[in-house]
């Protein structure tokens, strides 16, 4: 069972980082204009946020379990 939380939480680590790439590059690709640029990149950082969280807290489920 610690073994899934693990893999789980490594998956979810790399889901964030994923998520923080891609908000990045939507940033600074600016093709729509800067509004929108912002607009979207602020979405792919709300993942990361929510990934990021996701990710610490199975750790800490790991460690109890």
């Amino acid at each position: 069972m610690r073994d899934v939380f693990v893999v789980l939480a490594g998956v979810v680590a790399v889901a964030a980082a994923g998520c923080a790439l891609t908000a990045a590059y939507v940033y600074l690709r600016n093709n729509n204009g800067r509004a929108e640029a912002e607009r979207r990149a602020r979405r792919w950082l709300v993942a990361t946020a929510v990934f990021g969280v996701s990710a610490v807290v199975l750790r800490f489920v790991t460690l109890l379990a």
